[in-house]
């Protein structure tokens, strides 16, 4: 039987372990933005994000009636943000402005300035911060290729005076970390 200590358990939290509370998201890019503080806003307005999670598909072989598991391709994921609505709705108009240029409600069709991937796609971020000063970064992810495929609805309600939220889905093509160096191969 192992034999408990609250000690050593709270010896293995460095520094009294890493707060999600302390977190920046950052979206660097113009695409389908239409006023150049909604990008700045972003930042200030992200109530909420992930850092990404990591999935290699299986594939599966059999031989004489033994399935065996290998490794295939990495699985595509998803990134998903919670953000503050602001009175003018600003970075929400720009996002759906974006999914707008991206395929039109109306025509079904892309704008014709977006035909190469890059003229779609943006840059994003989530940095973490460690307690000490509030600054040092302790690790970021940048989301490279990302794009808005969801905006989540807004509740509205009478009964209520909670800052309305909504969630917005990223996709991405890759993302790469500062700390590991994933993905700068």
């Amino acid at each position: 039987m192992a034999s408990f200590s609250i000690d050593t358990f709270t010896s293995k939290l460095a520094q009294g372990g890493a707060l999600a509370s302390l977190f920046e998201a950052e979206l660097t890019t113009t695409k389908g933005i239409e006023e150049a503080s909604a990008v700045q806003d972003f930042k200030f307005l992200c109530k909420a994000a992930s850092l990404p999670g990591d999935a290699i598909d299986v594939a599966t072989v059999t031989y004489m009636g033994r399935q065996i598991n290998i490794p295939s391709n990495r699985a595509a994921t998803t990134w998903e943000t919670t953000i503050y609505n602001d009175e003018g709705m600003e970075i929400r108009n720009n996002i759906e402005s974006w999914m707008e240029q991206l395929n039109s409600h109306k025509s079904n069709k892309r704008a014709a300035a977006m035909t190469q991937i890059q003229s779609y796609t943006g840059t994003l971020k989530v940095k973490t911060f460690g307690k000490a000063s509030g600054t040092t970064i302790t690790k970021s992810y940048e989301f490279i290729d990302a794009w808005p495929s969801a905006v989540g609805e807004i509740a509205v309600d009478w009964e209520t005076n909670d800052i309305q939220t909504y969630d917005v889905t990223w996709e991405f093509s890759y993302w790469r970390s500062s700390k590991s160096n994933v993905g700068f191969e």
